[in-house]
């Protein structure tokens, strides 16, 4: 293996290693209380073939911690349509970035400078909240009968 593909693997490897704690939940206070936010974290790389990952999951109400970098010298950076976020992505350096989630759906990244390489963020809504409604909706599909007294 030459150099510049033993330094592609060797970056590879490494974020490969950094997103294994993609299922962390992150503790914050506000006011007195500990409150957990559901968090996700997740490493990109930028090549130029694309990006590694270029296709993820996450649920609906999920932080995601993105974390970029890039393995070639061209401009490149990493943009989630319609969520206001934007990272340059250059060799040697991690950038670090966040957006919120709150519905399900496709949502696309991207970097303009460099055609047709994108990805895909699929958000699904979390088991435990589908139970959840399934549980109510079923609650509230049930007769109650009503005791109405008579009159004498």
């Amino acid at each position: 293996m030459n150099h510049k593909m033993m330094s592609k693997f060797a970056t590879i490897t490494c974020c490969c290693l950094l997103s294994l704690s993609s299922f962390s939940l992150k503790q914050t206070r506000f006011k007195g209380k500990m409150n957990t936010v559901p968090q996700r974290e997740v490493s990109i790389i930028v090549t130029d073939e694309g990006f590694y990952p270029n296709k993820f999951m996450a649920y609906a109400g999920e932080r995601i911690d993105f974390f970029v970098t890039s393995t070639t010298e061209r401009p490149s950076c990493f943009m989630v349509k319609n969520k206001e976020l934007f990272m340059a992505a250059k060799k040697g350096k991690i950038s670090e970035g966040s957006v919120f989630f709150t519905q399900p759906g496709l949502y696309h990244f991207y970097c303009p400078s460099m055609k047709n390489i994108n990805g895909t963020i699929t958000v699904i809504e979390h088991p435990d909240v589908i139970e959840k409604r399934k549980a109510r909706d079923l609650a509230s599909e049930k007769k109650v009968k009503v005791w109405i007294p008579e009159d004498e």
